[in-house]
């Protein structure tokens, strides 16, 4: 789609107390972020009401670029998509430093459980991207009022599509950076882990997405070839692990079942989805299948295998910004909000690491479960109900993420200067 600029528009706000505008920029953001609280709450509702899927996220990105440029960020619109590019230019150099939000719902006709219930039928925000976009509209309003003190850029990407996987990319093609390349990038999805808390792990957080096919075409043993190809397939999954509730070893490999569909009267398609969250991995798991499933053909039944990898990205968390994250994390919030994560969840994926393979970044699992109230926020389970308490929790955890990046460039300044 083409990409638009629009302008920028400044609004007035109200004038800060003398104490909060000579405070930190992470104090002063924070204390806006609380004030604002009842109003973004509100917004996240409204998104949560009027729910869009994949490619269709028109109502959803126009509302978020007025209220982006309402804050005085340079806006770029229509960018792979729906997607919007924001950045927001600090009064002193240094780094940019980007976070991404995701704006796509999903289908489901289970009843919505909650009191803003979707007016879409059919339609849902049963993954949590209305909490994730809330959150990149309340740095946005954070960032803009501590613009003052701000050493280096910020950039917003709210980006489309990512429940079919497409969107990351689609923006990377339409030139999501445009010659200006953040030197980080970090994301929040939601979790059911408790509100109030967050946590990640360096490298593989979420499985990517293989697709291995086999086409079995002939007159001889083409049954036996089939089920020697589906055996073969299956031999490289381990069974017996549920991915949607489970913590799994890095190096596992879920086979997302076997298809098998007849094409002629003579021939079968043989496919499976792989999900894999380490490189080293995946190219072993390819090696073998490319290998093995070769080898099944013969003069009368010919085999052809094609290996698709990373269809869907997954995350790789970099280590060094995982290590530093925690750190400012833990700080802003307490040591007690976060939570180690010791394995990767292959039953859910992400197209967030289209833009870990250009830019290093990180992304945190950020509870919205409240045992208290019985509710539970598993993604795309039919009861899914995110506490919005998470919001405040994952904005100021990103905005002290993100500071810390921005100071490290002024720390990187400083040590060259005094050598």
């Amino acid at each position: 789609m083409p990409r638009t600029s629009v302008g920028i528009l400044f609004l007035l706000a109200a004038p800060l107390p003398v104490a909060a505008a000579q405070s930190s920029p992470l104090a002063l953001a924070t204390a806006v972020l609380a004030e604002r609280d009842s109003q973004l709450v509100a917004f996240r509702r409204d998104l949560h009401r009027h729910p869009e899927v994949s490619d269709d996220e028109r109502r959803t990105s126009t509302e978020i670029a007025a209220r982006l440029l309402s804050v005085g960020f340079e806006v770029r619109t229509d960018v792979g998509g729906y997607g919007i590019v924001a950045v927001l230019r600090g009064a002193r150099p240094g780094p940019m430093v980007a976070f991404r939000a995701d704006m796509d719902a999903v289908r489901s006709d289970a009843p919505d459980p909650v009191e803003f219930s979707s007016e879409i039928p059919g339609v849902r925000h049963i993954c949590g991207h209305d909490v994730h976009a809330t959150i990149g509209l309340a740095l946005a309003e954070a960032f803009a009022a501590a613009r003052d003190r701000l050493e280096g850029s910020v950039m917003l990407v709210f980006q489309p599509a990512e429940e079919t996987g497409t969107g990351a990319r689609a923006m990377l093609a339409d030139e999501a950076f445009a010659g200006e390349r953040p030197v980080a990038i970090y994301a929040v999805h939601t979790a059911p882990l408790e509100v109030g808390t967050l946590g990640t792990m360096a490298g593989g957080l979420m499985a990517g997405r293989d697709r291995v096919t086999v086409e079995v075409r002939g007159k001889g043993e083409v049954a036996a070839t089939v089920d020697a190809a589906r055996a073969i397939i299956e031999r490289e999954g381990t069974a017996g692990l549920d991915p949607a509730e489970r913590s799994w070893p890095t190096d596992v490999v879920a086979v997302n079942g076997v298809d098998l569909r007849q094409v002629a009267d003579d021939g079968w398609d043989v496919s499976a989805g792989l999900a894999i969250a380490d490189s080293a991995t995946r190219e072993r798991v390819r090696t073998t299948l490319l290998r093995d499933l070769s080898a099944l053909d013969r003069a009368d039944v010919k085999v052809t295998v094609r290996y698709d990898a990373k269809l869907v990205p997954g995350v790789t968390n970099d280590s060094v910004l995982v290590a530093r994250a925690d750190a400012a994390i833990a700080r802003a919030l307490g040591a007690e909000a976060l939570r180690p994560i010791t394995g990767v969840v292959p039953g859910f994926s992400e197209d967030f690491g289209s833009f870990q393979e250009q830019v290093p970044g990180v992304m945190y699992f950020l509870g919205v479960n409240n045992t208290a109230k019985g509710t539970r926020g598993m993604p795309h389970s039919p009861d899914y109900v995110a506490d919005e308490g998470a919001i405040q929790v994952g904005a100021r955890a990103m905005l002290a993420v993100m500071l810390e990046r921005m100071a490290e460039g002024e720390r990187e300044r400083q040590k060259a200067s005094s050598r």
